[in-house]
């Protein structure tokens, strides 16, 4: 039976047996979404700024405009996508990196949000089988050289995070321009590969 959500227009409808395949999902992060709201009875955005936002003191989250390939502002300045869980959240490079620093405190048993380090482990340990997929992260190499992304783009926008958690290093690097071209093979492949070099 289809599922659906105010977030998604289209019924979601399971199309491969669970844990059987990898796909990325935007339909998959309203279903947790709903769940969410379902569970705490709050909206989702009250819940994330109560246990994600305010206790790591992201409060810088705002719009920038976005640009095509050639420069030019993209209609509107910036997209809204309907689906709050899987591309709503607008935020600076600051408070990603934030983000991404709670995740290394996490594995250290230092976390400020109560994730657990054992949960923290997980995210960034492989999925069913897949090597290169935590949850919620891109995953390549293993041990200390373990190397943890995600690429995000976007109507006139890019951005790539990147970390070693075992290293404690890692960058955020965001654009407001979309060049036509995957992450890895424009600006900010080549910021990428100046830094890990």
């Amino acid at each position: 039976m289809p599922f659906k959500t105010p977030y998604c227009k289209v019924p979601i409808a399971v199309k491969c047996e669970p844990e059987s395949e990898f796909h990325y999902s935007d339909a998959g992060f309203c279903v947790i979404q709903q769940l969410i709201e379902d569970v705490t009875k709050n909206p989702f955005y009250q819940v994330v700024n109560e246990f994600i936002f305010k206790p790591l003191e992201m409060e810088k989250n705002e719009f920038s405009c976005g640009h095509n390939k050639n420069g030019e502002l993209v209609d509107g300045k910036y997209p809204l996508y309907p689906y709050p869980a899987a591309s709503g959240l607008w935020t600076t490079s600051l408070d990603l990196a934030s983000f991404v620093l709670e995740l290394m405190n996490a594995l250290k048993g230092e976390s400020k949000t109560g994730i657990s380090e054992s949960l923290a482990k997980e995210m960034i340990t492989s999925q069913r089988g897949k090597s290169w997929t935590g949850l919620g992260v891109f995953l390549e190499g293993s041990d200390k050289e373990l190397e943890i992304s995600s690429k995000d783009w976007g109507v006139g926008f890019q951005c790539m995070m990147f970390a070693f958690p075992q290293l404690e290093k890692g960058a955020v690097i965001m654009t407001n321009a979309e060049l036509g071209v995957h992450q890895l093979k424009g600006i900010i492949g080549e910021i990428y590969k100046s830094l890990i070099s």
